[in-house]
């Protein structure tokens, strides 16, 4: 079970999609509200957030898409990547963030079949999403102990969220900027 750790019971259908992407020969990282379940923070969800390990490409779309339609799932294409419905549970496939690299691969922490991103690279991620919930979500992050404030720091300068990161870091407390 991949998320047994989480104490979350994870639907057979994700855990087939997974399992697809695995043999596909992606590395998957799980991302969203259920990755921060890994660091102890809880926040509603209903649907399954991954990203895989490569960019957009036709060959990468038509692979996924033929191995999950091909399973009965509902695949549909987004500029982000898959959006799968398998009925009652939702799975949302993103095409590899501009982060993903090896100093991020080598952050992360091995849950299962899954690699979950570390608290750094999560506050990115969110912070290039910008949604709301994200930035609520980053608030969070940044309240956790033990950040790698150097590394944080270097990562939102080269994804070019450092400004957002000094903005949300101001309003829960913590100077970053010197």
């Amino acid at each position: 079970m991949i998320l047994a750790l989480l104490f979350v019971e994870v639907p057979g259908e994700v855990l087939t999609i997974v399992s697809v992407l695995r043999r596909l020969g992606f590395r998957v990282f799980l991302i969203g509200a259920r990755a921060l379940a890994y660091y102890g923070i809880v926040r509603g969800t209903g649907d399954w957030d991954f990203t895989i390990d490569r960019p957009f490409s036709v060959e990468v779309r038509d692979s996924v898409t033929r191995v999950l339609r091909g399973l009965g799932f509902s695949v549909q294409w987004r500029r982000w990547g898959f959006y799968v419905d398998a009925g009652a549970v939702h799975v949302d496939i993103n095409y590899m963030p501009l982060t993903l690299d090896d100093e991020f691969i080598a952050r992360s922490k091995a849950l299962g079949e899954v690699l979950v991103p570390s608290i750094e690279d999560l506050i990115i991620l969110k912070l290039m999403g910008g949604e709301d919930k994200d930035i609520e979500d980053v608030k969070k992050l940044l309240r956790l102990p033990n950040l790698d404030i150097d590394y944080l720091v270097r990562r939102a300068r080269a994804a070019g969220v450092d400004k957002d990161l000094l903005r949300v870091a101001r309003r829960v407390g913590l100077r970053l900027d010197g």
